[in-house]
């Protein structure tokens, strides 16, 4: 049967729910319109809905208790002997059937191992296949947190059965609440679990249950990942769609399942991504991402497909009543008790960086996830490190803080630095305009302004340098930024020059009338050149933050500003040059400024390409 079917029984399941028990199976019959296949797998859905009594606690569509306990495994299976093995005690039990403690019967090792069986009764073509083909993916895995296959085979009785090794140890929420680790060292373990789901997906394997119960934590800290009875491997679909989408329904836990895993859509690493960030939200926050209580399955699926999870730094601060949970209500002092020690600690830990990496994984389309489990992990260990995280909002203000929490003793003699220079630079600066007064314009304009220019030279260096590393442009965007820094310089030169020409600037010197004498042409050229490249990588994260709007804004500004800047600095403050007071000089040098910064950017996107299509360079 074909996805599109499945979907067909879905529709119809759901519409069933919301007729009077008596009149559904009418409904179906009418509804399946005499495909008999649909109708069985409908009604199935509903008898097994009505046997459920407390469906969450269970994988979704899991046989009944009644059914269950119709079905479980002889009473005495302690003592008896399986392939080499002898069954100890039974330390777990699900729907599919039971795992027991086992020890080797002969041997000089007497190694503990835990031995999987089936429910007599449920021996099936399509169970034994899963537990084949569990056992087949497990033979694929070697990895130090994934648990070992160790043999497989049948019993007597034709029970298939898989010897594993046993991991004794406790979910990774409750190993971690129990030794009251902080929101770091959870974050450190939660790491070790994305290396070994990593590992799963490099050998085409998904998880598709991943859960705390399923995490498990040895006594000296081991993250063991276990349970791949209903993992995929990545491939061609199955020949039975149908089939393969119901048996992944039976097994799956809803409130660690992703939306496409519950509509039944097909599915990729990216649902495990959604998996990771439920049991990273619940290990840091106590709480579930979203409030299931005994609802219907298609009310689950809206849930999930529909509403936004809380940030986890605000639902660390609310009081919830939790089912399983009949000590009481979980309060935030009971939250933070075990984690950051008061709420207010805790709240502040997970807000920012957190909350985005939570949220980015727990997006309701798998394409606006992390890319992979490698990605996801990434993130966490940046975030540990200080370093900006992916998931955040890229914004100057944003990578200055991270680059501050990552390196304050730094930051410190940087700020000290740079004040002592800006206060050099100014003394520097004034002293010039001291002498030029005191000199009555009798020293050359050059030997005046030769202070001025290496300050100046200083300051476009630091300026340059900032802005590549606050932008993160890569080598092709700084290469693109100064080819367009170039025409920006020459646009400045010009301004001076044709100013001169219709009066609007002179050089305050007698002996060179003309401003650009007063410069080193080369020099002077290759500052601006750097000074205009800063401009435009500026103007490249604008444009690419909010489009051409935004950029244009931006040029505008810029060329008014140093416009009316030049006449101060030049004119009234340190008195080389001299101005020409009115409104049209000004109009004239801010065209001229701003057909330079015009220039400049087309040059830039020739060379380095369009702002958006451009990557982000990773620095530290």
């Amino acid at each position: 049967m074909t996805p599109e079917r499945f979907k067909r029984v879905r529709a119809i399941y759901e519409a069933a729910l919301e007729v009077a028990p008596l009149e559904r199976g009418a409904f179906v019959a009418r509804e399946s319109q005499n495909d008999e296949e649909i109708r069985r797998e409908v009604e199935g859905l509903l008898q097994a809905r009505e046997r459920e009594t407390d469906w969450l606690s269970e994988p979704v569509l899991g046989p009944p208790k009644s059914f269950a306990d119709s079905t479980r495994l002889p009473r005495r299976m302690e003592g008896r002997h399986i392939g080499g093995y002898r069954l100890i005690k039974e330390i777990g039990s699900g729907g599919m059937g039971s795992v027991y403690l086992a020890e080797p019967v002969s041997g000089t090792f007497h190694r503990r191992v835990a031995i999987k069986l089936i429910r007599p009764g449920l021996n099936s073509a399509e169970i034994v296949d899963r537990f084949r083909r569990e056992r087949e993916i497990l033979a694929s895995l070697d990895h130090s947190n994934i648990a070992r296959l160790i043999d497989g085979g049948e019993t007597e009785d034709g029970l298939p059965y898989v010897v594993m090794e046993f991991v004794e140890g406790l979910p990774i929420h409750r190993w971690c609440d129990e030794r009251k680790l902080n929101v770091s060292q959870r974050l450190e373990l939660f790491r070790s679990v994305c290396a070994a789901v990593q590992y799963a997906h490099q050998r085409l394997v998904v998880h598709r249950d991943l859960k705390p119960g399923n995490i498990l934590v040895t006594a000296d800290g081991t993250i063991k990942l276990l349970d791949f009875g209903i993992a995929k491997v990545l491939g061609p679909p199955a020949p039975d769609a149908l089939t393969e989408t119901v048996s992944r329904l039976v097994a799956m836990t809803p409130e660690y399942a992703s939306p496409e895993q519950l509509k039944g859509e097909s599915l990729t690493t990216m649902t495990d991504v959604y998996s990771l960030g439920v049991v990273l939200y619940e290990l840091l926050t106590g709480h579930r991402p979203y409030r299931v209580v005994r609802a219907a399955i298609h009310e689950v699926m809206k849930v999930i497909s529909e509403e936004e999870p809380t940030r986890p730094s605000l639902v660390v601060s609310t009081t919830e009543q939790q089912p399983e949970n009949p000590s009481g209500p979980l309060t935030p002092e009971m939250v933070s008790a075990v984690r950051e020690g008061n709420p207010v600690r805790l709240r502040k830990r997970l807000e920012g960086d957190l909350d985005s990496i939570l949220l980015t994984a727990l997006r309701k389309e798998p394409e606006r996830r992390y890319g992979s489990v490698e990605a996801f992990a990434e993130d966490v260990h940046r975030h540990l490190l200080h370093l900006p995280v992916s998931a955040r909002e890229d914004s100057f203000w944003y990578r200055a803080s991270r680059f501050v929490r990552r390196r304050p003793g730094a930051v410190v003699a940087g700020v000290v630095i740079l004040i002592s220079n800006l206060v050099g630079m100014f003394t520097t600066l004034w002293e010039g305009r001291l002498v030029l007064e005191a000199t009555q314009h009798q020293l050359s304009g050059r030997a005046i302004l030769a202070p001025q220019i290496a300050v100046f030279s200083y300051g476009v260096l630091l300026i340059f340098g900032g802005a590549a590393f606050f932008t993160r442009a890569t080598w092709q965007r700084l290469l693109g930024a100064i080819a367009g820094g170039i025409p920006f310089g020459l646009a400045w030169l010009l301004r001076f020059r044709i100013g001169y020409s219709m009066g609007w600037w002179r050089s305050a010197f007698p002996d060179t009338p003309d401003p650009i004498t007063l410069f080193s042409t080369p020099l002077i050229l290759f500052l601006l050149t750097l000074f205009g490249a800063a401009l435009l990588l500026v103007s490249w994260r604008i444009a690419r933050r909010f489009g051409w709007l935004g950029c244009v804004a931006y040029i505008l500004l810029m060329a008014s500003i140093f416009a009316t800047r030049d006449r101060f600095y030049w004119d009234y403050l340190m008195r080389v040059m001299v101005a020409t007071p009115g409104v049209r000089p000004i109009l004239a040098d801010a065209a001229f400024l701003l057909s330079g910064l015009v220039l400049g950017h087309v040059t830039m996107r020739l060379v380095s390409g369009p702002a958006r299509q451009d990557s982000l360079a990773r620095t530290r």
